[in-house]
């Protein structure tokens, strides 16, 4: 049984345990494979799809892989996996980032600490630096590769760049008026051990900005396993209601949570909808790289801590 070399889990929000039969599964399915055999479907979109089986937990709804890789295995993964730009141009990124800060501005003040959770190259807290009044940026980020560019984007900003995506020991309780999190609570084994840590680094009213996979999505419902967010980098998969049970399991109120506007390339939308219904095209033709902004299957959520 390859599933003895993956780990066995509960609940992420809830800690039951599941013995319903896989909801959500591929035709191939990653607890079947060895480590090894598994390794070469890590990276890239365009690949044979298969992913760890999904159940929704009996007592939360969440839905979740109980197998999936154990923490030594996902940081070896990480460690060669290539920066989003491989993928998504870089105008698409900003764009979507953009969207992202004009939420959060509407939604707190931007005073006080910050702490971003995987900032990459900073594409989102460079808005933070040039709009908001923040005394001091602590960025998690354990990819070395993106730090000089990262600083860069910071200027002179007072700035902690620490090399890890866990860990809040350095900063100061309850100094952090905003804490942000994107495309980050998907892929962390136990996230409520993540939310509860990093609630006692914020002040009181402080606010945290969370963007994760919807699914629930229209998107998802139409594509249906071939939906991008079943994959291997996500043990986890939230929608609305499980992510506000999440976020009050670790001590959290949820003040709004919406859809996302996210943009993209054309071309890259063109090319998966091909790959959905079973047509792989290398390249698309140039008339079609112009970038678009949806609201497809992601949602933006805004908790405080209680």
């Amino acid at each position: 049984m390859h599933s003895q070399q993956y780990l066995l889990r509960q609940c992420p929000c809830c800690r039951s345990n599941i013995k319903a039969d896989a909801q959500v599964f591929s035709e191939k399915r990653a607890e079947d494979l060895s480590y090894e055999e598994l390794t070469p479907y890590w990276n890239g979109f365009f690949k044979d799809k298969i992913f760890f089986s999904y159940k929704a937990c009996e007592k939360c709804q969440l839905l979740y892989a109980p197998i999936f890789y154990n923490g030594n295995q996902l940081e070896a993964l990480y460690a060669q996996m290539p920066p989003n730009m491989d993928v998504v141009p870089l105008s698409a990124l900003e764009n979507t980032q953009r969207s992202y800060f004009d939420h959060l501005k509407h939604s707190a003040k931007l005073t006080g600490g910050f702490i971003e959770v995987g900032p990459d190259i900073g594409l989102f807290t460079q808005h933070c630096v040039k709009e908001g009044n923040f005394d001091h940026f602590w960025l998690f980020e354990p990819n070395l590769a993106v730090h000089s560019a990262l600083k860069v984007r910071m200027k002179n900003s007072q700035l902690s760049i620490v090399d890890s995506m866990f860990g809040f020991s350095q900063v100061p309780d309850e100094s952090v008026n905003v804490a942000v999190m994107i495309q980050v609570l998907d892929h962390l084994l136990d996230p409520v051990a993540t939310l509860v840590e990093l609630r006692q680094k914020l002040q009181p009213g402080a606010k945290l900005l969370l963007v994760t996979h919807n699914e629930q999505s229209l998107l998802r419902k139409v594509v249906g396993t071939k939906w991008p967010a079943f994959c291997l980098q996500h043990p986890q998969i939230y929608n609305p209601k499980t992510i506000t049970k999440l976020l009050n399991s670790a001590g959290y109120e949820v003040t709004s949570i919406s859809r996302s506007k996210n943009y993209f390339e054309f071309g890259f939308l063109f090319k998966h909808l091909l790959w959905v219904i079973g047509i792989r095209l290398q390249k698309t033709p140039n008339l079609f790289n112009f970038t678009i902004g949806l609201k497809l299957g992601n949602i933006i959520t805004i908790a405080t801590p209680r």
